[in-house]
């Protein structure tokens, strides 16, 4: 995926405290709606991406591949929540959902402009929000970004100073900025079957005579 949000920025996970949960990831977003998803056994060699007490599955190549689906880790969002540990609190995103295991390159969508509040649930959504920009008061601090706490659990980006490298000339910032963890994971989807609609509630009412 090329976009220039993504362009720059190198983040690294920092090591992730003993203390918190190992939890894997079996639902994201696909298209608005929810779908699980079945990581497979990890083969001899290979580890596992883990994002704070968030396991992703098992960790392939760490160079980026247009060819590959995506998967975004949105923060700040709502789907995926941790007690204790809200700095990794986000929403899962897929670009493409297929029935057979598949590699994912890792992105994430972290939101600085504190004016978006959406839940975040399609890929598009995310490309526009990242379109955007926004500009910052003359008071206007690290802490006040949305996902400033993600930022500083999992990567270098600790201050407006390292933002940089994604404002404008005229001062302006994107409202979301997607950033590739370096990594790729793989699991494969699986897409709920709708539910038939409940006959006894739809039928028609009896007529008066």
């Amino acid at each position: 995926m090329s976009t220039s949000a993504m362009a720059g920025s190198k983040p690294k996970a920092k090591p992730t405290p003993k203390s918190l949960p190992k939890l894997h990831l079996d639902e994201a977003y696909f298209n608005g709606h929810l779908v699980t998803l079945h990581s497979p056994a990890v083969e001899k060699g290979e580890h596992v991406l883990v994002v704070g007490p968030w396991n992703l599955g098992p960790k392939v190549s760490p160079k980026p591949d247009d060819k590959r689906p995506n998967l975004y880790f949105v923060a700040p969002g709502t789907q995926h929540q941790v007690e204790g540990h809200p700095e990794y609190d986000h929403n899962e995103i897929l670009s493409l959902a297929p029935d057979e295991p598949r590699d994912f390159d890792v992105y994430f969508a972290v939101v600085l402009d504190p004016a978006l509040q959406d839940d975040f649930t399609t890929e598009q959504q995310l490309i526009l929000a990242a379109q955007q920009r926004f500009t910052p008061a003359e008071d206007f601090t690290f802490d006040q970004i949305p996902a400033a706490p993600f930022l500083k659990a999992v990567s270098k980006i600790g201050s407006l100073d390292d933002l940089e490298k994604f404002r404008r000339k005229d001062g302006s910032l994107p409202r979301m900025a997607i950033v590739t963890a370096h990594f790729a994971v793989r699991f494969s989807v699986e897409i709920p079957e709708e539910k038939p609609a409940d006959q006894s509630q739809t039928a028609e009412a009896p007529k008066q005579h």
